[in-house]
């Protein structure tokens, strides 16, 4: 519920200079508002502090949490670990249990600079689980639910001079968490990082950088579409946007692109295009990650900045030729791991150390891949994907496991959350390099959804493959988990189109692992295997403590009553 569009993620500077160094913190236009919080919960929505969005509502008795986090790593409610079955004991989807569905208040103060004046004003949530309402100063803003990507409002209509009052309710329990019934901690609260930005009137809202090599897989054409946006009542006349590639050392690559005397409606949008050929660039691999930075600049009439932006981007060519898997014109393996965002201290929030020492680790064993299993990780790691060089299989938060033989299937009531979820996905990810292939999400069934899903996303992206391994019809490549070696071999020897990805393999639990060189000998036998991703990348357990202060690690059970998951 007034929700803004989802889009490609970057933030507006002031100078060329400052886009260059792509440093958020340094622009005048970024706030975060990450730290303490006030907070308070409990287990029933009943007992939640009805009017605690109310300005003048007393929260100073409340507890301090820190923003981002998950409330059961600090003390609030259960941890629960189910893995098929939904986590709720009723199963009547959409409804979701009344009694049984804990509810965090969030309360925190925030000033808007005064450089601010006169600009458009967003909040930016990049996760939170699983649904939360958000007011300003007393005024109701919006809803948010689906957990795993972004969800951004436009804040200016509400703010005032001086301090205003953010209020946050967030619920455990959807009509949401449906499709989020992954094998996993189900944990809950504002867990990845939330800030404050603002635009000028007329602002690049969305930029989707797109290339494609030759037949010789030598040159390539840089193609950059722009989303224009004017918040004014006033039309806007001979504007322009100026794009300038830039390598790695900062030196211009080909020539400035520009679009000149663009007009915008008042209140409205517009879409431009900027193309150039781009003579040999370096391309972008696992084992090469060559980036480049685009700058964008938007000008006024008079051809002042209004304001510029950046991103990273490399050039690479995913394609699906005679049943291989291509990049960059050239056979691949995958060799890679699935990863579930866990920290057995801070739950679903990944410290970027953890993350920076995690990636460290994964290319020092040979790692080039990660499937996002199961939906789209921090945007922090793709950063450092596209740096260090690692293919990303992105997932959509998608995952329907206890009721998979009813939801989403085809039915129409599920298909638009399923495809909004995609859309949510791949338009925060879209520029990354590291993202080779598009997963419409993880043991969800089969149905008539994942084909609308597969087709917005071949519609708005086609450079990239589509994967989903339970419903092979709907996808580009086919995909297996856990297969036999025969199984494998007849695939091989039969004739199909398809090039084949195991998914998930060599559970790697207790003293798992094994039958690797089984596999690979298959593998590498057949060019028309993609590869393989290992079941899973890092331990689940959570840190707790015994009746002697000893920690230990936790695992599904070991919280709460007897009964409990």
């Amino acid at each position: 519920m007034n929700k803004e569009e989802a889009h490609n993620t970057a933030i507006p500077f002031v100078t060329v200079e400052q886009a260059k160094e792509a440093d958020w913190e340094a622009s005048p236009f970024y706030k975060p508002l990450n730290g303490k919080w006030k907070f308070n919960w409990v287990p029933k929505p009943a007992d939640r502090p009805i009017d605690f969005y109310k300005s003048e509502y007393d929260v100073s008795s409340w507890d301090d949490i820190p923003v981002p986090g998950n409330w059961q790593m600090y003390g609030y409610g259960i941890p629960i670990y189910v893995n098929v079955k939904y986590p709720f004991v009723v199963v009547n989807p959409p409804y979701i249990p009344h009694d049984n569905n804990p509810v965090g208040s969030y309360r925190r103060n925030f000033t808007i600079p005064n450089n601010w004046n006169g600009r458009e004003i967003f909040i930016h949530f990049n996760g939170v689980k699983s649904a939360f309402y958000i007011w300003v100063n007393g005024k109701k803003v919006g809803y948010s639910q689906g957990s795993m990507t972004p969800a951004e409002f436009n804040l200016t209509p509400y703010l005032k001079k001086g301090e205003n009052v953010l209020a946050v309710e967030v619920y455990r329990w959807s009509d949401g968490s449906y499709l989020e019934d992954q094998d996993m901690w189900r944990l809950s609260g504002i867990y990845r990082d939330v800030y404050l930005f603002s635009t000028p009137k007329v602002h690049m809202r969305d930029f989707f950088i797109k290339t494609d090599l030759d037949e010789n897989y030598k040159d390539a054409q840089l193609i950059i579409d722009i989303e224009l946006k004017n918040y004014s009542d006033k039309k806007i006349d001979n504007n322009s946007v100026e794009a300038v590639l830039l390598d790695k050392a900062g030196n211009q690559v080909g020539v400035m692109m520009e679009k000149s005397d663009i007009s915008i409606g008042e209140n409205g949008e517009t879409k431009i295009e900027l193309e150039q050929l781009i003579s040999d660039p370096k391309k972008w691999t696992a084992e090469t990650p060559n980036l480049y930075q685009v700058i964008l600049v938007l000008k006024d009439p008079n051809g002042k900045i209004i304001e510029t932006t950046e991103s990273k981007m490399g050039f690479k060519k995913v394609e699906i030729k005679n049943a291989q898997f291509l990049i960059n014109g050239k056979h691949v393996y995958l060799k890679g791991t699935n990863r579930h965002e866990m920290h057995p201290r801070y739950g679903q929030h990944i410290p970027r150390e953890t993350m920076i020492k995690d990636i460290k680790l994964m290319k020092q064993f040979n790692i080039n891949t990660v499937r996002t299993s199961h939906y789209p990780d921090d945007p922090y790691w793709y950063k450092l994907c596209d740096e260090y060089g690692i293919y990303i299989v992105d997932e959509t938060n998608l995952e329907s496991h206890g009721a998979n033989r009813i939801l989403p299937k085809s039915d129409p009531k599920w298909r638009a959350a399923s495809v909004d979820r995609i859309k949510s996905m791949i338009q925060r990810d879209k520029n990354h390099p590291c993202v080779i292939m598009w997963s419409l999400g993880n043991e969800a069934g089969t149905g008539n959804t994942f084909f609308a899903m597969r087709d917005y996303a071949h519609e708005v992206d086609p450079s990239r493959p589509v994967h989903y391994e339970g419903y092979n019809d709907a996808a580009d490549v086919y995909s297996r988990m856990y297969p036999s070696i025969p199984s494998m071999i007849n695939y091989a020897e039969g004739e199909n189109s398809k090039p084949y990805f195991i998914c998930e393999y060599v559970h790697a639990m207790g003293n798992g692992l094994g039958n690797m060189q089984e596999y690979w000998d298959v593998i590498e036998s057949n060019p028309i295997f993609m590869g393989a991703c290992v079941w899973d990348w890092v331990d689940q357990g959570l840190y707790k403590k015994d009746e002697n202060g000893t920690e230990f690690f936790a695992y599904g059970g070991d919280f709460g009553p007897p009964d409990t998951p």
